[in-house]
């Protein structure tokens, strides 16, 4: 795995061979203990598209995107409406490769308007039923988040329709959730002045 870009090699034949020793893999029984992986959100989305024999986005479109219909999401965005973080000289980073394998643990792009009505349309109105699994839980929050080398997210919501979304280029994962955590408690009904904030800086990815 490179450092900076540590899915490129990350293909089919990679996630096959890891399969093949995924036995050697699990330290502990399954059901025991909760652990986040990107890898078997990979394996996760390989079982899906395999069952249903469609690519990922054919999935995800059929599924989820539109039944709420929402279309500005995808694997291959314009190339003029990807932002990006900057880099020596403000020069635009080039983001990880989370195509192929990966692609299930992260690899689609999305407007900040289309990511917070999926969260909204998930979480809040509950457009497609429960939330899923997937969605983890503090207390009473729903909340996920993750990051690239150059992006984080986090989105949550809270009972009664409070939510978040906090996307930022720079910095790191830790001061997102913060920040996100931050919004989602000035939005108590203890500040009525501040019931709705929204985050929207740029693309996400």
């Amino acid at each position: 795995m490179r450092r900076r870009d540590p899915y490129a090699a990350f293909d089919t034949t990679a996630l096959h061979a890891v399969l093949q020793r995924l036995d050697t893999l699990t330290t502990t029984e399954p059901g025991h203990t909760e652990e986040y992986s990107n890898l078997g959100y990979a394996i996760l989305g390989a079982a899906l598209t395999s069952a249903a024999e469609m690519t990922y986005q054919d999935l995800l479109n059929h599924h989820v995107l539109a039944p709420l219909d929402i279309n500005e999401v995808t694997t291959t965005p314009p190339p003029d409406k990807c932002l990006h973080s900057r880099g020596l000289f403000g020069r635009p980073r080039r983001p990880w490769t989370m195509t192929g394998a990966i692609q299930p643990a992260g690899g689609l792009w999305a407007t900040p308007r289309a990511t917070a009505r999926l969260v909204t349309a998930l979480l809040v109105d509950r457009k497609l039923g429960e939330p899923a699994m997937s969605w983890q839980k503090a207390g009473a929050v729903l909340w996920h988040n993750g990051a690239t080398g150059d992006a984080s997210v986090f989105a949550g919501a809270m009972p009664g329709g409070r939510w978040v979304l906090v996307h930022r280029l720079t910095g790191q994962a830790d001061a997102t959730d913060e920040l996100a955590i931050k919004l989602l408690q000035q939005t108590a009904p203890d500040h009525p002045a501040e019931s709705q904030t929204q985050n929207r800086p740029g693309e996400q990815h």
